[in-house]
Formats: C-alpha cells, structure tokens, sequence
C-alpha cells in the first residue's frame, strides 16, 4: 500500500518537473507583469508642494531618483524611459530687479486701509434682484476704459484709483453705482456688462448690495526714510544676502489718496545688514540692454518679451551666440523689455556654468521646476538624465517652411528635403532645426527630446529623440 501511494506521488511529480511549458508561462507571465509596471508610470507627473518641498535643485536631483524608486517598479520594459518631474523648490536668492508688492510694503508698514459705503456683490440670483442696470460707453469711459468692456482678469484682485481690493472689478462697478448712477441703496442691483477674454468679447451679469467697501494702499510716504524701509523689506524677504550684493528696486511712492509715482533705484547691501542707494555707474555686474536688433534677431514683431514669449527660452542661446568664449562663472546681467498691458524693464542675471548660460537670479521665494529622468536598467535606479526637452517654437517651423500652420504632416517617409534625398522628411527637418537653432547642444552623445505638433487629418504633438554624434557630426535619431 504504501509502496503503491509512494510510485503515485512519483509519477504525479514526474509529470509536472518535465512540463516543457511551465518555464515559457512563467517568462510570458513575467513579461505582462513587467509590461504592466511600465505602463503605469507617466510620462511625466507633478510632486505638489504639499507633499514636498526641496531648496535646491540639486537637493530635487538627489532626492527625485528614490522617490521614483519607491513609487514605481521598473523593468527590462523601462529602459530609455524618459520622466518629466515638476517639483518646488524654496530660494533664498536675491533678485537682481525687485518689483515690490503690497505684501513687502506691508512689512515695512506701509499698508493703508479705508472703509467707505459702497456696494459688494450678493448671492442673490438674478431673477431676485429689484433693480437691473446694464453698463453703457459712458460708464466704461468714466471707469477709464478705452473700450466699452472690462477684461477677463478684473475679476481677480488689483488696484482701483490707488487702492487695492480683493475684486477689482467689484470696486469699479461699485463707483459706477454709486457715483455715476447714484444707484437706490434700498433695492438689490443686478449689473449686465461686457467682459472681453482675449478672444472674444462676452455679457455677465453680477448682482450687488449697498455694503461697505474696503481696499487697501500701498506705497512709502514721501516723508519716509526710503533707504530704511528698503532695508526692512530685503533683510526680511532675503536675509542671507551676502555682503555687497546690489539689486534695483522698484517701488512707489506717494500721499494716502493723492498721486504716487514709481521710481527704480540700484542698492548694495553693507555689513552692518543696511542697504543703501547706489547710482548705476557703481554696479560692479557686468549689464549688458538687449537692443531693437537683439529681439528682430529672434524673430519677434515687437521689442519685447512677454507671457507666450518668454526670455528663458532665448537668452541662453542668445549669449552663447554673443560670448562664444566665455570662461566658467562669467557673469552678466540683461535688461529687457517685458509686455504686460504695459512694457516695463526687467533685469535677469546669467552665469556660464558647466559649458551653459544659466540664470541664477532672479527666483522667486518660491518656484516650480522641472527635470528630466531615465531610468538606467542595469544600474537598477533612476539616475538624472541630460536630455535635454524642446518643443518646436514658431521660428523653428519658419526654418523649415512649416510658418504657415506651425506643424509637420505627411512627412514620415523617404523623399526631398533641402535638395537632399533623405530616409524620413521630418527626421530631416529636426535635424535641420536642431543644427541651425540649437548648436549650443551639438555636443558628443547629448541627447534631446523634441515635441513637435503634427497634422495628418487630426492635431496631435510627438515627440522624438536624437543624440549627437561627434564622429559624424551631425544629429541622429536613436
């Protein structure tokens, strides 16, 4: 019996150690487990600053790897993954231009509040409102407007004859009801106007109740020690700014209620922890103004940057054209021209570091960054990647022809490009791109990710990586 049972549970377990399939389920088993690991990381995802908070870019670069590690299994799959990370960071770094806000004249003490009857806007719907007044040219003229209709940002907080309010748009409508209309204090008011958004222009409504109305001015005094007040703010905002630093401010100045005026001054910070006031032949940084040829060299219609073109994405490649020699540490400041409703001078400071122009001042207390990571397999972690990310910019698509509808199409197979035969039409154009508008990274085994915005019947953007190679000279396509 026992004899018997045992050549059972020999026969039975012969069978199985010669199952000539067990091993391949077990690998394909393993491949969809490790094709599923690689699907579930992003492409790229945010760490919020509730979750953490770095105070340094290097500190992110050391850091980021482990949290990659510890919130997603990689594989065979995840060779070459390239993950784009935004992070916050928490400077500390003085600003070569400081524009001060009315939280830094409220450090300095220079915060003045009033309270006076106006009207605030109620919960009420719009059919429950007792009275209904639709704005006219002549209350849009009176608020100051050129056009007859308010802008889609009023609705924020802002400033509103030399006060600030937590709505701007609630403080001019509330001067219209009750100055231009005079506007029955009894009866609920429903209020029609025009807002323009940037594209179109649009009617909303808001209802009002008779209310007090408060906002707040900020600015020095023309009786206020300047130097003193300035010194206030920038040992509060950056305390561990070392001896001799120099910086602008721009500030204002005025009478509570009456006519305040901005003015840009250049300070340097002594040992005693004291800023004082410097004239502009005594900056020891080397200033260099973009001129109206610096910015028709970047192709723009006007001598400005502003918030769809901004300098970070040219004055790097626009210095490593102008100092082609620069040395480790060189060190440069640029003022420019800044658009926003209004041209106003910016200065931004740059330092040539590791073989690049980058811009180390200013930085705001607080910042959002992004790097780039992949994943090296046979290291078994996440290592900071060099690649570098582009996305295709007007003036890219203009040196390939593409300026019309700012996009590639059709273009993903062999033909004519520039007189040349080529393998893929698009892989030219890049590399044309790449040659022409970026050369700072033609550098050996430098990699870039280029996002490119295609068309061939639907919109769609892609992207596709490239490293350098030395011995030919030339980009090629991994």
């Amino acid at each position: 019996m026992k004899k018997s049972l045992i050549y059972i549970l020999a026969i039975v377990a012969g069978l199985y150690s010669c199952d000539p399939y067990k091993d391949l389920n077990d690998s394909v088993k393993q491949d969809l487990s490790d094709q599923r690991d690689d699907e579930s990381i992003p492409d790229a995802f945010e760490i919020s600053s509730e979750d953490m908070v770095f105070f340094s870019v290097k500190e992110a670069q050391d850091s980021i790897p482990n949290y990659l590690k510890e919130n997603y299994t990689a594989s065979k799959f995840t060779d070459g993954r390239i993950v784009e990370v935004t992070y916050t960071v928490e400077m500390k770094n003085m600003t070569p231009k400081s524009f001060f806000t009315d939280s830094d004249y409220a450090i300095a003490g220079n915060e003045f509040c009033k309270e006076e009857a106006g009207w605030s806007i109620d919960t009420l719907k719009f059919e429950d409102a007792e009275v209904e007044i639709t704005l006219e040219s002549d209350d849009y003229t009176y608020l100051g407007f050129r056009f007859p209709n308010f802008s889609d940002d009023d609705y924020d907080e802002g400033a509103y004859l030399g006060y600030t309010y937590s709505s701007r748009i609630e403080a001019m409508i509330s001067d219209v009801l009750e100055t231009q209309r005079s506007a029955d204090r009894t009866k609920s008011t429903a209020v029609i106007f025009d807002v323009y958004d940037g594209d179109d222009t649009s009617a909303d409504t808001l209802v009002f109740k008779a209310d007090t109305l408060k906002g707040c001015a900020y600015h020095f005094l023309p009786s206020d020690d300047v130097e003193a007040k300035i010194t206030t703010i920038f040992n509060s905002k950056y305390p561990d700014q070392a001896k001799d630093s120099q910086s602008a401010a721009v500030y204002k100045v005025g009478d509570i209620g009456g006519e305040v005026m901005e003015y840009s001054e250049f300070f340097q910070k002594d040992e005693t922890s004291v800023w004082k006031k410097i004239a502009e032949e005594d900056l020891t940084q080397e200033y260099y103004t973009l001129a109206k040829e610096d910015y028709d060299s970047f192709g723009f219609k006007y001598p400005n940057f502003s918030s769809s073109v901004k300098q970070e994405n040219y004055l790097p490649r626009f210095l490593a054209g102008k100092f082609p020699y620069a040395q480790e540490n060189d060190n440069i400041r640029i003022k420019y021209d800044y658009y926003s409703g209004g041209t106003t001078e910016h200065i931004v400071e740059y330092t040539f570091m590791e073989g690049a122009w980058k811009q180390v001042a200013p930085y705001a207390e607080e910042s959002t960054n992004m790097d780039k990571f992949k994943y090296k397999h046979e290291e078994a972690s996440w290592a900071h990647s060099q690649t570098v990310v582009i996305e295709l910019e007007d003036a890219d698509y203009a040196l390939t022809g593409d300026d019309k509808y700012k996009n590639f199409g059709w273009g993903d197979e062999p033909g004519e490009y520039n007189g040349k035969e080529v393998d893929n039409i698009n892989d030219a154009k890049i590399i044309h791109i790449l040659t022409e508008n970026y050369s700072d990274l033609a550098k050996p085994d430098q990699e870039v990710s280029v996002s490119y915005k295609f068309y061939n019947g639907s919109h769609s953007v892609q992207t596709r990586l490239f490293i350098y190679d030395a011995t030919l000279e030339t980009w090629v396509r991994i």
